[in-house]
Protein backbone atom coordinates (compact mmCIF):
# COMPACT_ATOMS: atom_id res chain seq x y z
CA UNK A 1 0.00 0.00 0.00
CA UNK A 2 1.52 3.38 -0.99
CA UNK A 3 2.33 5.80 1.81
CA UNK A 4 -0.32 8.55 2.16
CA UNK A 5 0.55 11.90 0.62
CA UNK A 6 0.66 14.37 3.53
CA UNK A 7 -1.28 17.61 2.97
CA UNK A 8 -0.33 20.12 5.69
CA UNK A 9 -2.49 23.21 6.10
CA UNK A 10 -1.09 25.78 8.57
CA UNK A 11 -3.96 27.72 10.13
CA UNK A 12 -4.15 30.81 12.31
CA UNK A 13 -6.84 32.70 14.27
CA UNK A 14 -9.26 34.50 11.95
CA UNK A 15 -8.41 32.57 8.79
CA UNK A 16 -10.97 32.30 5.98
CA UNK A 17 -12.41 28.87 6.73
CA UNK A 18 -13.25 27.88 3.16
CA UNK A 19 -9.66 28.51 2.07
CA UNK A 20 -8.66 25.56 4.26
CA UNK A 21 -11.77 23.39 4.39
CA UNK A 22 -12.60 23.56 0.65
CA UNK A 23 -9.34 22.01 -0.60
CA UNK A 24 -9.22 19.65 2.40
CA UNK A 25 -12.62 18.26 1.41
CA UNK A 26 -11.42 17.73 -2.16
CA UNK A 27 -8.52 15.61 -0.92
CA UNK A 28 -10.76 13.80 1.56
CA UNK A 29 -13.25 13.02 -1.19
CA UNK A 30 -10.39 11.73 -3.33
CA UNK A 31 -9.70 9.21 -0.57
CA UNK A 32 -13.32 8.08 -0.81
CA UNK A 33 -13.12 7.84 -4.59
CA UNK A 34 -9.93 5.78 -4.40
CA UNK A 35 -11.18 3.70 -1.45
CA UNK A 36 -7.91 4.25 0.39
CA UNK A 37 -6.03 6.94 2.28
CA UNK A 38 -4.19 8.46 -0.65
CA UNK A 39 -4.05 11.78 1.21
CA UNK A 40 -3.54 12.44 4.91
CA UNK A 41 -4.79 15.94 5.73
CA UNK A 42 -3.50 17.79 8.78
CA UNK A 43 -4.36 21.24 10.07
CA UNK A 44 -1.36 22.55 11.98
CA UNK A 45 -0.96 25.65 14.16
CA UNK A 46 1.52 27.30 16.50
CA UNK A 47 -0.67 26.20 19.39
CA UNK A 48 -2.58 22.89 19.19
CA UNK A 49 -6.32 22.78 19.74
CA UNK A 50 -9.17 24.84 18.40
CA UNK A 51 -8.40 27.76 16.07
CA UNK A 52 -11.22 30.29 15.46
CA UNK A 53 -12.08 31.17 11.86
CA UNK A 54 -13.70 34.27 10.38
CA UNK A 55 -16.91 32.25 9.94
CA UNK A 56 -17.43 32.00 13.69
CA UNK A 57 -16.56 28.33 14.13
CA UNK A 58 -13.22 26.74 14.98
CA UNK A 59 -10.98 24.17 13.34
CA UNK A 60 -8.95 21.66 15.31
CA UNK A 61 -5.20 21.78 14.70
CA UNK A 62 -2.18 19.73 15.66
CA UNK A 63 0.96 21.40 16.91
CA UNK A 64 3.60 22.39 14.38
CA UNK A 65 6.09 20.54 16.55
CA UNK A 66 4.52 17.13 15.90
CA UNK A 67 4.45 17.55 12.08
CA UNK A 68 8.04 17.64 10.79
CA UNK A 69 8.39 19.89 7.76
CA UNK A 70 10.32 17.18 5.91
CA UNK A 71 7.27 14.90 6.14
CA UNK A 72 5.07 17.36 4.23
CA UNK A 73 4.35 16.46 0.62
CA UNK A 74 2.02 19.39 -0.14
CA UNK A 75 1.96 22.61 1.86
CA UNK A 76 -1.24 24.62 1.48
CA UNK A 77 -1.42 28.12 3.00
CA UNK A 78 -4.93 29.57 3.46
CA UNK A 79 -5.67 33.27 3.67
CA UNK A 80 -7.70 35.66 5.75
CA UNK A 81 -8.59 39.30 6.19
CA UNK A 82 -5.86 41.89 6.65
CA UNK A 83 -5.54 41.94 10.46
CA UNK A 84 -5.50 38.13 11.01
CA UNK A 85 -3.10 37.74 8.10
CA UNK A 86 -0.73 40.39 9.49
CA UNK A 87 -0.81 38.63 12.85
CA UNK A 88 0.05 35.34 11.16
CA UNK A 89 2.98 36.95 9.35
CA UNK A 90 4.27 38.18 12.73
CA UNK A 91 3.97 34.70 14.27
CA UNK A 92 7.63 33.62 14.19
CA UNK A 93 7.14 29.90 14.96
CA UNK A 94 4.37 29.64 12.35
CA UNK A 95 6.35 31.46 9.66
CA UNK A 96 9.53 29.52 10.45
CA UNK A 97 7.62 26.26 9.94
CA UNK A 98 5.98 27.50 6.71
CA UNK A 99 9.36 28.66 5.41
CA UNK A 100 10.97 25.28 6.02
CA UNK A 101 7.99 23.33 4.66
CA UNK A 102 7.80 25.46 1.52
CA UNK A 103 11.39 24.62 0.66
CA UNK A 104 11.26 20.88 1.35
CA UNK A 105 7.71 19.99 0.23
CA UNK A 106 7.07 18.53 -3.20
CA UNK A 107 4.43 21.23 -3.74
CA UNK A 108 3.96 24.60 -2.07
CA UNK A 109 0.46 26.04 -2.51
CA UNK A 110 -1.69 28.93 -1.35
CA UNK A 111 -5.33 29.95 -1.49
CA UNK A 112 -6.50 33.57 -1.71
CA UNK A 113 -4.41 35.91 0.46
CA UNK A 114 -2.46 32.91 1.70
CA UNK A 115 -0.17 33.94 -1.17
CA UNK A 116 1.31 36.53 1.21
CA UNK A 117 2.39 33.75 3.59
CA UNK A 118 3.93 31.77 0.76
CA UNK A 119 5.55 34.83 -0.80
CA UNK A 120 7.17 35.71 2.52
CA UNK A 121 9.24 32.54 2.28
CA UNK A 122 10.84 33.78 -0.96
CA UNK A 123 9.81 30.67 -2.86
CA UNK A 124 7.60 32.64 -5.26
CA UNK A 125 10.44 34.92 -6.32
CA UNK A 126 10.61 35.04 -10.11
CA UNK A 127 7.48 32.91 -10.44
CA UNK A 128 3.94 33.66 -11.58
CA UNK A 129 1.30 33.68 -8.84
CA UNK A 130 -2.38 34.35 -8.27
CA UNK A 131 -4.31 35.75 -5.33
CA UNK A 132 -7.73 37.27 -4.66
CA UNK A 133 -8.45 40.06 -7.16
CA UNK A 134 -8.66 42.60 -4.32
CA UNK A 135 -5.12 41.73 -3.21
CA UNK A 136 -3.24 41.53 -6.50
CA UNK A 137 -1.97 45.11 -6.41
CA UNK A 138 -0.78 44.81 -2.81
CA UNK A 139 0.94 41.48 -3.47
CA UNK A 140 2.73 43.01 -6.45
CA UNK A 141 3.71 46.09 -4.44
CA UNK A 142 5.13 44.09 -1.54
CA UNK A 143 6.80 41.45 -3.69
CA UNK A 144 7.84 43.13 -6.97
CA UNK A 145 9.89 40.08 -8.04
CA UNK A 146 6.70 37.98 -8.32
CA UNK A 147 4.80 37.96 -11.62
CA UNK A 148 1.32 38.50 -10.17
CA UNK A 149 -1.42 37.25 -12.48
CA UNK A 150 -4.45 39.50 -11.83
CA UNK A 151 -6.95 37.34 -13.72
CA UNK A 152 -6.34 33.60 -13.49
CA UNK A 153 -8.22 31.60 -10.87
CA UNK A 154 -5.09 29.57 -10.17
CA UNK A 155 -1.52 29.41 -11.44
CA UNK A 156 0.93 26.50 -11.46
CA UNK A 157 4.59 27.47 -11.79
CA UNK A 158 6.96 24.63 -11.05
CA UNK A 159 6.28 23.22 -7.58
CA UNK A 160 4.30 26.34 -6.61
CA UNK A 161 0.54 26.45 -7.03
CA UNK A 162 -1.39 29.59 -6.07
CA UNK A 163 -5.12 30.21 -6.36
CA UNK A 164 -7.29 33.30 -6.36
CA UNK A 165 -10.21 34.02 -4.04
CA UNK A 166 -11.76 31.48 -1.68
CA UNK A 167 -13.63 28.89 -3.80
CA UNK A 168 -10.89 28.81 -6.44
CA UNK A 169 -8.91 26.75 -3.92
CA UNK A 170 -11.35 23.95 -4.78
CA UNK A 171 -10.51 24.30 -8.48
CA UNK A 172 -6.81 24.18 -7.67
CA UNK A 173 -7.22 21.15 -5.41
CA UNK A 174 -9.10 19.32 -8.17
CA UNK A 175 -6.22 20.07 -10.53
CA UNK A 176 -3.78 18.70 -7.96
CA UNK A 177 -5.82 15.50 -7.61
CA UNK A 178 -5.89 15.21 -11.40
CA UNK A 179 -2.10 15.59 -11.50
CA UNK A 180 -1.71 12.85 -8.87
CA UNK A 181 -4.39 10.35 -9.90
CA UNK A 182 -5.72 11.31 -13.32
CA UNK A 183 -8.72 13.08 -14.71
CA UNK A 184 -11.25 10.33 -14.01
CA UNK A 185 -10.62 10.47 -10.25
CA UNK A 186 -10.72 14.27 -10.21
CA UNK A 187 -14.01 14.21 -12.11
CA UNK A 188 -15.44 11.67 -9.68
CA UNK A 189 -14.51 13.99 -6.80
CA UNK A 190 -16.09 16.96 -8.60
CA UNK A 191 -19.32 15.03 -9.11
CA UNK A 192 -19.35 13.98 -5.46
CA UNK A 193 -18.97 17.61 -4.41
CA UNK A 194 -21.39 18.85 -7.10
CA UNK A 195 -18.91 21.34 -8.49
CA UNK A 196 -18.08 22.18 -12.09
CA UNK A 197 -15.36 19.90 -13.42
CA UNK A 198 -13.32 21.84 -13.81
CA UNK A 199 -12.54 25.50 -14.36
CA UNK A 200 -9.12 25.78 -16.00
CA UNK A 201 -6.60 27.99 -14.25
CA UNK A 202 -6.61 30.60 -17.01
CA UNK A 203 -10.31 31.35 -16.47
CA UNK A 204 -10.68 34.88 -15.15
CA UNK A 205 -11.80 35.86 -11.65
CA UNK A 206 -14.31 38.43 -12.88
CA UNK A 207 -15.72 39.90 -16.07
CA UNK A 208 -14.95 43.30 -17.54
CA UNK A 209 -18.63 44.28 -17.35
CA UNK A 210 -18.86 43.29 -13.69
CA UNK A 211 -15.75 45.30 -12.93
CA UNK A 212 -17.30 48.36 -14.61
CA UNK A 213 -20.54 47.91 -12.71
CA UNK A 214 -18.61 47.86 -9.45
CA UNK A 215 -17.27 51.40 -9.82
CA UNK A 216 -19.09 54.34 -8.26
CA UNK A 217 -19.72 56.01 -11.62
CA UNK A 218 -23.31 55.17 -12.61
CA UNK A 219 -22.63 56.25 -16.19
CA UNK A 220 -20.00 53.55 -16.63
CA UNK A 221 -22.11 50.96 -14.84
CA UNK A 222 -25.09 51.64 -17.09
CA UNK A 223 -22.87 51.74 -20.15
CA UNK A 224 -21.41 48.34 -19.29
CA UNK A 225 -24.90 46.83 -19.16
CA UNK A 226 -25.78 48.45 -22.49
CA UNK A 227 -22.60 47.15 -24.14
CA UNK A 228 -23.36 43.60 -22.98
CA UNK A 229 -26.82 43.86 -24.55
CA UNK A 230 -25.57 45.35 -27.84
CA UNK A 231 -22.44 43.43 -28.75
CA UNK A 232 -23.22 43.30 -32.47
CA UNK A 233 -23.58 47.07 -32.78
CA UNK A 234 -20.87 49.56 -33.66
CA UNK A 235 -19.12 50.16 -30.34
CA UNK A 236 -16.43 52.68 -31.16
CA UNK A 237 -15.31 55.39 -28.76
CA UNK A 238 -17.61 57.98 -30.36
CA UNK A 239 -20.67 55.78 -29.82
CA UNK A 240 -19.76 54.98 -26.23
CA UNK A 241 -18.88 58.57 -25.42
CA UNK A 242 -22.22 59.73 -26.75
CA UNK A 243 -24.04 57.17 -24.56
CA UNK A 244 -22.11 58.48 -21.56
CA UNK A 245 -22.80 62.11 -22.56
CA UNK A 246 -19.10 62.94 -22.75
CA UNK A 247 -16.67 64.04 -25.42
CA UNK A 248 -14.61 61.17 -26.91
CA UNK A 249 -11.40 62.56 -25.45
CA UNK A 250 -12.85 63.02 -21.95
CA UNK A 251 -14.52 59.63 -22.12
CA UNK A 252 -11.28 57.89 -23.11
CA UNK A 253 -9.41 59.53 -20.22
CA UNK A 254 -12.26 58.79 -17.76
CA UNK A 255 -12.34 55.10 -18.66
CA UNK A 256 -8.58 54.87 -18.32
CA UNK A 257 -8.78 56.45 -14.86
CA UNK A 258 -11.71 54.32 -13.64
CA UNK A 259 -11.04 50.94 -15.25
CA UNK A 260 -7.40 51.08 -16.26
CA UNK A 261 -8.12 50.29 -19.91
CA UNK A 262 -9.07 52.00 -23.13
CA UNK A 263 -12.67 51.93 -24.45
CA UNK A 264 -11.57 49.58 -27.25
CA UNK A 265 -9.97 47.15 -24.80
CA UNK A 266 -13.06 47.29 -22.58
CA UNK A 267 -15.36 46.42 -25.48
CA UNK A 268 -13.08 43.59 -26.56
CA UNK A 269 -13.03 42.23 -23.00
CA UNK A 270 -16.83 42.24 -22.75
CA UNK A 271 -17.08 40.51 -26.13
CA UNK A 272 -14.54 37.89 -25.08
CA UNK A 273 -16.39 37.19 -21.83
CA UNK A 274 -19.58 36.66 -23.85
CA UNK A 275 -17.77 34.44 -26.37
CA UNK A 276 -16.40 32.32 -23.55
CA UNK A 277 -19.89 31.76 -22.15
CA UNK A 278 -21.21 30.66 -25.56
CA UNK A 279 -18.23 28.37 -26.06
CA UNK A 280 -19.09 26.66 -22.77
CA UNK A 281 -22.52 25.78 -24.11
CA UNK A 282 -21.10 23.97 -27.19
CA UNK A 283 -24.22 24.73 -29.24
CA UNK A 284 -22.76 27.24 -31.68
CA UNK A 285 -19.96 26.90 -34.21
CA UNK A 286 -17.06 29.34 -33.98
CA UNK A 287 -18.43 31.56 -36.73
CA UNK A 288 -21.74 31.95 -34.92
CA UNK A 289 -19.98 32.68 -31.61
CA UNK A 290 -17.82 35.34 -33.30
CA UNK A 291 -20.87 36.95 -34.92
CA UNK A 292 -22.91 37.01 -31.71
CA UNK A 293 -20.02 38.51 -29.76
CA UNK A 294 -19.45 41.23 -32.35
CA UNK A 295 -16.14 40.06 -33.82
CA UNK A 296 -15.52 40.51 -37.55
CA UNK A 297 -15.03 36.76 -38.00
CA UNK A 298 -13.56 33.57 -36.49
CA UNK A 299 -9.96 34.65 -37.12
CA UNK A 300 -10.50 37.91 -35.25
CA UNK A 301 -12.03 35.99 -32.32
CA UNK A 302 -9.21 33.42 -32.27
CA UNK A 303 -6.49 36.08 -32.12
CA UNK A 304 -8.22 38.09 -29.39
CA UNK A 305 -9.18 35.00 -27.37
CA UNK A 306 -5.67 33.57 -27.46
CA UNK A 307 -4.19 36.93 -26.47
CA UNK A 308 -6.55 37.30 -23.47
CA UNK A 309 -6.81 33.72 -22.18
CA UNK A 310 -3.63 32.11 -23.50
CA UNK A 311 -5.55 29.37 -25.29
CA UNK A 312 -7.50 29.10 -28.55
CA UNK A 313 -11.32 28.92 -28.52
CA UNK A 314 -11.11 25.34 -29.80
CA UNK A 315 -8.77 24.28 -26.99
CA UNK A 316 -10.90 26.10 -24.42
CA UNK A 317 -14.03 24.35 -25.66
CA UNK A 318 -12.28 20.97 -25.61
CA UNK A 319 -11.26 21.45 -21.98
CA UNK A 320 -14.80 22.28 -20.92
CA UNK A 321 -16.94 20.16 -23.19
CA UNK A 322 -14.87 17.00 -22.75
CA UNK A 323 -15.35 17.33 -19.00
CA UNK A 324 -19.08 17.81 -19.34
CA UNK A 325 -19.45 14.88 -21.76
CA UNK A 326 -17.52 12.55 -19.47
CA UNK A 327 -19.57 13.70 -16.50
CA UNK A 328 -22.84 13.12 -18.36
CA UNK A 329 -21.67 9.67 -19.47
CA UNK A 330 -20.80 8.78 -15.87
CA UNK A 331 -24.25 9.85 -14.75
Amino acid sequence: MPKPHLIAIPIFPGLQSLDAVGPAQVFGSANQALAREAYRIKFVAAEPGTVPTSAGFALCAESLRVVPTKSVDTLLCPGGEEDPLRAALRDKPLMRWINEAARTAKRACSVCSGAFLLASTGILSGRSAATHWASTAELQRRFPDIKVDPESIYVADGKCWTSAGVTTGIDMALALVEEDHGRAVAMQVARRLVVYMRRPGHQTQFSAALNAQDVKDDKLANLASWVEANLTKRLDVETLAARAAMSPRSFHRHMRDELGMSPAKFVESVRLDAARRWLDEDKLDLGAVAARAGFSGPDHLIRAFNRRFGVTPAAYRQIHVSGLEARDAAE
